[in-house]
């Protein structure tokens, strides 16, 4: 079985090198990627609103992809920065078979922002 997260930072009206600064000042030396205005980050462990306040960042909303290959299905949790804390705002187990895709798929349909699955 695998699994991966990854975590989609948008930075809103915040420039992304502070976002990515942010980021790195935070972990020891996190694997990114910048992919269409955001910043995706390939995490190793389980993200929640509370470990996402934690790092410090602060991005406009955070998307989270939760996708394991065995069940071939993800989740996805979107999160808003509010008052120095994220929340989550919208969240979608997918479907069996996408692997996540589907959750990436609906936040950009529902909210606009497009998420890293893979």
């Amino acid at each position: 079985m695998s699994s991966w997260i990854r975590v989609t930072f948008d930075p809103g009206k915040r420039p992304l090198d502070a976002v990515e600064r942010q980021l790195r000042a935070a972990l020891d030396d996190p694997e990114t990627e910048r992919r269409d205005g955001t910043l995706v980050w390939k995490a190793r462990e389980r993200v929640d609103a509370e470990a996402l306040t934690d790092l410090g960042v602060a991005a406009e909303r955070v998307l989270v992809i939760d996708a394991n290959d065995t069940a071939m299905a993800g989740s996805g949790t979107l999160y808003e920065f509010v008052d120095g804390a994220y929340v989550p705002v919208d969240a979608m187990a997918g479907a069996e078979g996408y692997v996540g895709r589907d959750a990436v798929g609906y936040v950009q349909r529902e909210h606009g922002f497009v998420g890293a699955a893979r």
